[in-house]
């Protein structure tokens, strides 16, 4: 049998489900174990604040690990570090360290959309202050996407139609340290020459507009299991198709998918190089778009709410009528990602 460490929160969580119970517990964890063990793998469940960074047991390990959405994101600040500090160690961390620093995180995920060439057809911009963006205001086309850094289900989206609305918006989502800014100004009277702070610190991203879309569509991959789903685009949420609520959505052979969206998001997938991936695409009937990605901790409705799921099959993507439990989904993907790495490793001896 071979070991996986599976990494949880303190509150016993690993993962993120729908309608699971109790609200929020994420999947559930002996059935995971259960069908890693029927895929010949023995999981061990394990705090973060269990892990020793004295100990060489975790050089080489296969580990797995659950991400968080607390509140200020605080939480997953600390296990961005615990995953950053095993994969320096020479851990297998599934997905590697800069997929959960995009995870939530819509500037890193920019970065990593440019610098592993995913697509480059959707232009976006990102910026760190208000200062920034005053630097480059005048070179932005607008209409623009406004989207904070953090959040998910569409919080911190917004249509803006003018610079001075999108001044607007950057100083709404900032919270200001009004103490800290007094401060500051004292720092200007007493040290000629000294420059001020920005009050409105938070990153941000600025991102091309694409008129008169309907609808985009969300792709789960779970190894070579593909899950898909349409959102509408509904009257009063602005461009927003994410956080639509499920009931509006259409799943499977209803999602009306495009022509060729499959094999874009496959791409995609591909140079992700992860177990899972959530991706969102838009389609304005000549090109496709990718709005964002993710690879953990991501909604699980289209596998839930699918009677089945997409394979390729000799180049031909065929609907399989199959309900799986997300957990077994997981723990296929995950399978399916280790084997790869085994293939691609093998090949590389073979080839030096």
């Amino acid at each position: 049998m071979k070991h996986i460490l599976a990494l949880m929160d303190y509150k016993s969580v690993f993962g993120s489900k729908k309608f699971n119970f109790p609200y929020r517990s994420g999947m559930d964890k002996e059935k995971l174990a259960h069908y890693f063990q029927e895929l010949g793998y023995i999981v061990e469940y394990r705090f973060f604040n269990e892990i020793d960074f004295r100990s060489k047991e975790y050089i080489g390990k296969h580990i797995i690990y659950t991400s968080s959405e607390d509140v200020d994101y605080l939480y997953k600040s600390y296990i961005e570090d615990i995953i950053y500090g095993l994969e320096q160690m020479g851990a297998n961390v599934m997905p590697t360290y800069n997929h959960l620093r995009a995870n939530n995180n819509k500037v890193f995920m920019e970065f990593l959309r440019d610098y592993k060439g995913y697509t480059s057809n959707l232009k976006s911009r990102s910026f760190g202050s208000m200062n920034d963006l005053l630097m480059e205001i005048e070179t932005l086309k607008f209409p623009v996407v406004f989207k904070t850094s953090e959040g998910a289900v569409g919080r911190g989206v917004k249509l803006v139609e003018s610079p001075e609305d999108l001044i607007r918006q950057v100083k709404k989502t900032t919270k200001r340290n009004y103490k800290m800014d007094l401060w500051d100004f004292g720092r200007s009277l007493k040290h000629k020459g000294y420059i001020k702070e920005s009050l409105y610190r938070k990153k941000f991203i600025v991102q091309e507009f694409i008129p008169n879309l309907k609808n985009d569509w969300k792709i789960l991959f779970y190894g070579e299991k593909l899950y898909i789903f349409k959102r509408p685009i509904q009257e009063g949420r602005d461009i927003r198709a994410s956080g639509g609520g499920i009931q509006n959505y259409h799943y499977g052979l209803q999602a009306e998918a495009p022509y060729k969206i499959f094999d874009y998001a496959s791409d995609i997938y591909n140079k992700m190089n992860v177990p899972h991936a959530s991706i969102d695409i838009a389609y304005d009937g000549k090109e496709f778009y990718l709005i964002e990605f993710q690879s953990l901790y991501f909604g699980t409705s289209a596998l839930v709410n699918s009677k089945g799921y997409f394979i390729k099959d000799k180049d031909v993507w065929r609907f399989i009528e199959n309900q799986i439990e997300l957990e077994k989904a997981y723990a296929l993907g995950v399978d399916h990602y280790l084997k790869k790495q085994n293939k691609l490793s093998f090949e590389k001896v073979c080839n030096d």
